[in-house]
């Protein structure tokens, strides 16, 4: 997992590997993402996930080798 701009910062991590029991979903890791590093929960339902690249639908069942990255959410202008 990568970790991006204020998650980065409240993790206090760049990457890490996380493990997961088989058929885990994206919503299931962010429960593990906010267990692991609390101070997460700051950012409250903010956090976005991307998985290999594409968004991460909360149902999304993950494979072993997915590269997850998380960030907060994106503003535009």
């Amino acid at each position: 997992m990568l970790y991006f701009a204020q998650v980065r910062e409240a993790a206090g991590i760049r990457e890490e590997k996380v493990m997961l029991v088989k058929d885990s979903t994206v919503n299931n890791l962010i429960s593990k993402i906010k267990e692991t590093h609390p101070r997460i929960l700051r950012l409250k339902e903010n956090i976005q996930l991307a998985v290999n690249c594409n968004s991460g639908d909360k149902n999304l069942t993950l494979k072993e080798g997915d590269q997850i990255a998380v960030f907060p959410p994106v503003a535009g202008g």
